[in-house]
């Protein structure tokens, strides 16, 4: 089995950009700096920074735009904002459906916890990060922590909960599915999950999937 893996950070987001500044980096190149957020299904939008660079600078606009591109993480005063690096700018899309799509390769922090529900059916989560790498100085560049989950199918499937059931502190998963925002009651702070469709590893697990119908979110 090939253990290599080709680390993946792709997303397609449908935002709605509240507001742009223009900037200029310090070589001399024009940007725009944005807040913006993603809408969820259910409950309170996800915020998130969105960094446009050279010729993408000027598709960057207030409204709802589809945005292609690849996430990162800031934090400033203790503060943690997601910050979304867009290669690609497209209107918002006709059909209504807001895009919300995720392919991360990611590191287990901890050992999967998975479980039967009430009713039966197997799930599973865990904890895992997206690594920005270092910077130009050597020091790590902050890290995005999510929590990944899995669920049986509509049709009984549980194959993505058995994959999340493999994957052991340390090891590495590309992980295909859709973010949610959830504010906390007691402490009012923003947690990020990843609802999986898709889990894809290094581990010695094959490709499992289900289609976005199937999660019951």
């Amino acid at each position: 089995m090939n253990t290599k893996l080709d680390y993946k950070n792709f997303a397609v987001f449908t935002v709605d950009i509240s507001s742009v500044e223009r900037k200029i980096s310090k070589g001399g190149q024009g940007y725009a700096l944005a807040s913006a957020t993603l809408p969820m299904q259910k409950g309170e939008p996800m915020p998130l920074r969105i960094i446009g660079l050279d010729g993408i600078a000027s598709a960057i606009i207030p409204g709802m735009s589809t945005l292609v591109g690849g996430l990162g993480y800031d934090v400033k005063e203790g503060q943690g904002t997601i910050v979304f690096f867009p290669t690609r700018v497209e209107p918002a899309p006709v059909d209504g459906k807001l895009r919300n799509y995720v392919y991360l390769t990611l590191r287990a922090g901890q050992d999967s916890d998975c479980r039967y529900s009430d009713a039966g059916n197997f799930w599973g989560r865990v904890r895992m990060v997206l690594s920005q790498g270092r910077d130009p100085s050597g020091t790590y560049k902050p890290s995005l922590w999510m929590t990944v989950k899995g669920f049986t199918d509509k049709d009984g499937r549980d194959t993505v909960p058995l994959a999340l059931a493999e994957l052991r502190k340390g090891d590495l998963a590309t992980i295909t599915g859709r973010l949610i925002y959830e504010t906390s009651k007691t402490n009012g702070k923003g947690y990020i999950s990843l609802v999986a469709y898709k889990v894809e590893g290094t581990h010695p697990v094959q490709s499992m999937a289900v289609s976005e119908e199937d999660c019951p979110y």
